[in-house]
């Protein structure tokens, strides 16, 4: 039980003696919106090219039903 605490104490003093300095959250930061930035105008291109698929084969079942 002793030796639990200890290593609990232990790990608390070493967490408390990590800092980041704000330079470093500023660049994670704006890698993190630029990831999501891109992320999201990939899914608006999956999107727009997925939804294009679905109108031409719409079109190619129209079109061939129609005898054309």
């Amino acid at each position: 039980m002793l030796g639990v605490l200890s290593a609990a104490s232990t790990a608390g003093m070493a967490n408390a003696a990590i800092t980041i300095p704000p330079e470093i959250m500023d660049v994670f930061t704006d890698l993190a919106v630029a990831f999501g930035s891109l992320m999201a105008a990939g899914g608006i291109l999956f999107g727009v090219i997925r939804g294009g698929v679905a109108l031409f084969k719409l079109a190619s079942r129209v079109f061939s039903a129609a005898g054309a």
